[in-house]
């Protein structure tokens, strides 16, 4: 590193390990500094920036320090090799000082302590510098002036002042703090209010702040913060560097674009109960990374994070793409960030992510129908109203009324049955009653999004643990969607091309369309009764028993098969 020798005004070039005790200049760079080839010709001295070298070398004196570094004219700006390594080693170069004398050329008071004073100081731009950050932070002492270069206070003193105005926990302002002890999150919030002139500097400014390195390629523009995340995830597996919000609308990657996202992160931390001890990384299908995850609106998955806001774990947004494994981060009714309550755990399952950052901005497709649209049923649906009394009489056309099961609303005329975000499972139930018989229908989504339907068994789940049978969640209980692969009621479709059969009895289709009355694309169902291939031979193998029915809803086959059931 170059220094300056504060008795000479010479510039002495010293290599690590070997340069003496140094003070070191933290100011704003404004029209008139002084270059490394002006300070060696001695060509600058009537340059505005010169006035700040010889008050910093005249302070260092005072103090009794021989040398000054000042990065006007100590950093050779025509090398980018000299500037790329004086870039990666600035915060260790200002944590090493002896003291930083930080300059704040728009304060004009003596007295910053109260009044008119502490607001002029508050209001510096020295504060709003995104390079004066590590400055601030890196050197044990630090030493404000004001325009005069006359003394206003220390890091020390104006603590409160300063955490007040950055967001810095004012422990971090005391001697001994170690940065290591706040998280990737609260790093990026004392950022996110600071600016620099050229858009990479954002990212190569905060090198030091998370003691990583990196080359420097001006010109890069938004990739070189995400170039920052990604060696930041190369050495740390904080999951805070995920929990910013950006008010974008569309596709995001998982990570941010500045750090002004992570404005509102001051009082985020990695949480101790770690649930995810994958590691993640950068792929050629983007970045991947193993979440616990729970279905949440229609493809769309709250992931749990390992970190924490005032306590409480929060959880992120991510949509499922077309293409396998492939997801964004997106927003949903207005919010990107949220608490992931106690209780959603158990219901969580470790799915692996692929998240493409440059994905971010782009348009995705249009938030689609949460469940279902009965559309065609095996018989006109006149429902039992949910008012009737248990244990009141029926009368005869009561033994004609369907019973639809559903956590929401039904209509018989609009036929809708609808998930509630933050739901998953089964949307619902009806036990079709016409005359002389009566049909079980289940619609609902597997973990994965793909629609599953069931046409005939019971209307009763198995497998429901504690729960009563006959109650609306036992009944609605997704375990019927686990039948075997051989199932003879259990109809399978997939989430990009639904579900078509035509078997007799049945034709069942499942396709995407347009919704009535509720704007939005999604499920529409048609069950009905068909001929198709009546009279061959099935060879239907029962769920339970492995008996052959022949043909699936032969009624002289019955098995204690919770899925074969009848009611």
């Amino acid at each position: 590193m170059r220094l300056i020798n504060t008795n000479t005004l010479h510039i002495e070039e010293f290599f690590d390990g070997h340069a003496p005790e140094y003070a070191i200049l933290s100011h704003r760079w404004l029209d008139g500094e002084v270059t490394l080839q002006e300070m060696q010709a001695e060509t600058g001295t009537t340059k505005p920036g010169y006035q700040k070298i010889l008050s910093t070398c005249k302070e260092a004196m005072s103090d009794g320090i021989a040398y000054a570094w000042v990065d006007t004219c100590c950093i050779d700006k025509t090398s980018s090799a000299e500037l790329s390594e004086a870039i990666n080693s600035m915060y260790r170069w200002y944590a090493e000082a002896q003291i930083c004398y930080a300059f704040l050329n728009d304060v004009a008071v003596d007295d910053v302590s109260s009044g008119p004073g502490e607001d002029a100081f508050a209001k510096s731009m020295w504060f709003t510098r995104g390079w004066t950050l590590q400055e601030l932070v890196a050197p044990e002492h630090v030493t404000f002036y004001n325009a005069s270069w006359r003394e206003i206070g220390t890091k020390a003193s104006l603590r409160v002042a300063i955490a007040a105005v950055t967001q810095i926990d004012v422990a971090m302002l005391q001697t001994g703090a170690n940065l290591e002890d706040y998280s990737i999150a609260r790093r990026m919030s004392w950022a996110s209010r600071r600016v620099t002139t050229r858009k990479e500097d954002m990212a190569y400014c905060l090198l030091g702040i998370f003691n990583v390195n990196m080359p420097m390629l001006y010109g890069e523009g938004d990739r070189a913060f995400s170039r920052l995340q990604e060696e930041i995830m190369r050495n740390s597996d904080d999951h805070s560097l995920f929990a910013w919000s950006s008010p974008s609308t569309g596709a995001r990657g998982l990570l941010a674009r500045s750090p002004a996202d992570f404005a509102s992160c001051a009082n985020i931390d990695a949480t101790h109960a770690r649930w995810n001890k994958e590691p993640y990384a950068i792929s050629n299908l983007g970045l991947k990374i193993q979440l616990p995850m729970l279905p949440w609106a229609m493809d769309t998955y709250l992931a749990a994070l390992d970190c924490a806001r005032d306590g409480k774990r929060l959880g992120i947004f991510l949509r499922l793409l077309p293409r396998e494994n492939r997801y964004a981060r997106v927003m949903l009714e207005g919010e990107d960030l949220c608490i992931f309550r106690d209780g959603l755990a158990a219901k969580c399952t470790y799915r692996d992510v692929f998240v493409q950052q440059r994905q971010w901005g782009s348009v995705l497709a249009e938030e689609r129908f949460y469940g279902f649209w009965m559309r065609t049923l095996l018989a006109p649906i006149k429902s039992r109203p949910k008012t009737k009394k248990k244990g009141e009489p029926k009368s005869r056309d009561d033994e004609l009324l369907s019973e639809v099961i559903t956590r929401g609303t039904w209509d018989d005329e609009t036929r809708l049955f609808e998930l509630a975000v933050g739901d998953s499972g089964t949307a619902g139930a009806i036990f079709l009653r016409e005359e002389g018989k009566s049909t079980t229908i289940k619609v609902g989504l597997d973990g994965a999004f793909n629609p599953r339907v069931q046409v005939g068994g019971s209307i009763f789940s198995p497998e429901i643990g504690n729960l009563d049978i006959y109650s609306q969640e036992g009944r609605l209980h997704p375990s019927w969607m686990d039948a075997p692969a051989h199932s003879m009621y259990l109809n399978r479709g997939t989430r990009l091309d639904g579900l078509l059969k035509d078997d007799y009895p049945w034709r069942i289709e499942v396709h995407n369309g347009r919704i009535p009355n509720t704007g939005k694309m999604g499920w529409i169902v048609d069950i009905e009764k068909s001929d198709g291939d009546k009279g061959k031979e099935f060879n239907r193998i029962c769920d339970g028993c492995g008996a052959v029915s022949n043909p699936p809803t032969d009624p002289a086959h019955l098995c204690h098969n919770p899925w074969n059931s009848k009611e």
